[in-house]
Order: C-alpha cells, then sequence, then structure tokens
C-alpha cells in the first residue's frame, strides 16, 4: 500500500523544461489530513517541503509556526520579461557595499565553508513614482532574497516580488508580480499569487544537491508563501548547462531593474522592508545572521546614495 501510494505522489508531480535548458516541478497539494510536525523523509521530497538539519532546530520551529496557517497551491510559470544583464559587481572584503541596483545585506559562510540553504520573512513595500518620473516606464522595487551574486560568484539564485508603478497617458498605474530567477538563466513570474503592498511574504530556498556534495549543485528546492493571503508555493528548479550554484553568499535585498532607455535601472520611490527572522544555514551545518555580513547601498549615476540597507533589529531597506 505504502508502495502504491508513493507511486501515485510521483505520477501526480509535473516538470516542465523551457527553452533555455531550466526545468521546473511542481508537487501534489499535501492532503487536509497532513501532519506537518510529523513528516517523514520522503514526504519532504514528495510534497516539496524543507529539509533541516540538526543546527537548524529553531528554523524548523519558524517553519511550523508558519506552515500551520498556510493553503498549499501549485504554483503557475511565465516567462518574465525583465532580465539583468550582468550581476552589481559589488566590492569583496568587510564594510558597507555600494551597488547602482541592490541595497539591503549580504551575508559569508567562514572559509572553506558553502551556504545551501536561506530564508526570510519581508513586506511587500508600495512603490511611488519617483521625481521626473517618465511617461510610460515601469518603477520598481523587487524585493528577494537569493543566495551567490556575491564575492566573485557568477550565478544567484534568487525569489521575490517585484512592486511597479508606473504614469501613462495621466494615469497612475500599480503591479505586483511574484517571481523566481537562476541568473544568469531566465526568470519567472509567477502567476497565481495574489499579491499587494504591505502583504507579508516568506520564502525558504534550499540548493540540497550542494548540501549532499554533488560536484555540479544545479538543483534546488524554493518555496513562496504570502502569509496574509495563506498560500504557499513549492516548486523545484534545475539550472541549466554550466549553471551551478557556489554557496558563498546569501542575501536579502531591494533591488532597482532595468526596465528604463537601454536597460537603466529605474528605482520606485518605496515605503521601507523589513527583513525579519531571516538566516541562512551551511554545509558545515552553521546558521549565518545576516547582521554579521555586510550592508549593501544602493548608488545613483552621480554616486548619491538612493537606497540604504541596515540592521535596526532586522535587515531594514529603505528609500533614502
Amino acid at each position: 500500500m505504502a508502495c502504491f501510494h508513493l507511486l501515485l505522489i510521483i505520477a501526480r508531480m509535473s516538470t516542465k523544461t523551457f527553452p533555455n535548458g531550466v526545468v521546473i516541478t511542481t508537487y501534489p497539494v499535501p492532503p487536509a489530513s497532513f501532519d506537518f510536525g510529523k513528516v517523514a523523509e520522503e514526504d519532504r521530497a514528495l510534497y516539496g517541503l524543507p529539509r533541516f538539519t540538526a543546527g537548524s532546530g529553531v528554523l524548523e520551529q519558524l517553519w511550523q509556526a508558519k506552515v500551520r496557517n498556510l493553503g498549499f497551491v501549485e504554483p503557475e510559470f511565465k516567462p518574465r520579461d525583465r532580465r539583468r544583464s550582468k550581476l552589481p559587481g559589488l566590492k569583496l572584503g568587510h564594510g558597507t557595499e555600494t551597488s547602482n541596483i541592490w541595497s539591503g545585506c549580504v551575508a559569508f559562510p567562514a572559509s572553506g565553508d558553502k551556504i545551501w540553504d536561506v530564508n526570510g520573512i519581508w513586506n511587500i513595500p508600495k512603490a511611488t513614482l519617483p521625481p521626473g518620473a517618465q511617461n510610460g516606464i515601469w518603477y520598481t522595487a523587487s524585493s528577494w532574497i537569493g543566495i551567490d551574486g556575491d564575492d566573485g560568484s557568477g550565478d544567484v539564485l534568487q525569489a521575490g516580488c517585484d512592486a511597479d508603478v508606473m504614469i501613462s497617458g495621466g494615469n497612475t498605474q500599480y503591479q505586483f508580480n511574484p517571481w523566481w530567477e537562476w541568473y544568469p538563466a531566465d526568470s519567472f513570474w509567477i502567476t497565481n499569487m495574489l499579491t499587494s503592498a504591505g502583504d507579508e511574504y516568506f520564502c525558504w530556498i534550499q540548493c540540497l544537491s550542494l548540501l549532499f556534495g554533488a560536484a555540479t549543485p544545479n538543483s534546488a528546492l524554493i518555496i513562496l508563501a504570502n502569509n496574509t493571503k495563506g498560500i504557499a508555493m513549492p516548486f523545484g528548479a534545475t539550472a541549466p548547462a554550466n549553471v551551478s550554484l557556489k554557496g558563498n553568499c546569501a542575501e536579502w535585498i531591494v533591488e532597482a531593474l532595468g526596465t528604463g532607455p537601454n536597460n537603466t535601472p529605474e528605482l520606485a520611490q518605496y515605503t521601507p522592508v523589513y527583513f525579519n527572522q531571516c538566516a541562512a544555514v551551511t554545509v558545515n551545518d552553521k546558521v549565518v545572521l545576516p547582521n554579521n555580513g555586510n550592508t549593501i547601498n544602493m548608488v545613483s549615476s552621480t554616486n548619491n546614495v538612493i537606497s540604504q540597507g541596515s540592521f535596526l533589529g532586522s535587515v531594514t531597506v529603505s528609500h533614502t
């Protein structure tokens, strides 16, 4: 009977390969009677639930507290028409870093260790038009968490939500689009997660292949949840050829996307974003907190700080 149950669930898992080689796997929704406090290891794999190592018991308690209020929904995807042309090229070392597209915080593992897990809870900001906003251009405050992207890595695995604003024909328009990306591969919108300004998001990203010592760690579990709306969407992602996770840093970020002429970054004014109860976990089973890392400030083309990361009991990112 158990074998039949296993085969039935596997048959209900759905896999889709996109033209760029990205493979996305969605999982069946756990039954109403499912006990998230007593999960067998095979059920974690079959339903897309996170794993917890011996040193991350506090994080497991956080998961248990949040998941009981969430209903699971199978996500739907479409290619995102926004994609960065390069990483920000952050300087290495300690102290505040600067970028023209990122602001927030980056944390690092100890020498010889690697980050395989990142998580966080944050509020989706309200975006408003900046002074001198041009007609027909989306201005964005894109909030997300991720692994890699700094310290010399050429990839970043991330998930979050865009908060956009645009003036067109005298009318101001707003939109909120959840998404995920494994740069330098393409990015994808999650089209069936309704989002509003102020919603509390909860995200967990795990690269189990890195934890288990794979030569090419190129598969991950992503769980994106809107706590305010009460929905969670787990899915698996496999990167295309020649893209794999390094595990050399984790981030909690507000980003300006390249939505302007010639792909210039266009930052919206936005209400402060507070990343709470956030952490990363390493292969050596160490919990890395963001306040042990570096803050990141976003600067304009004239090198003025326009979005600032700070530690005020949480990772706080504010428009300046």
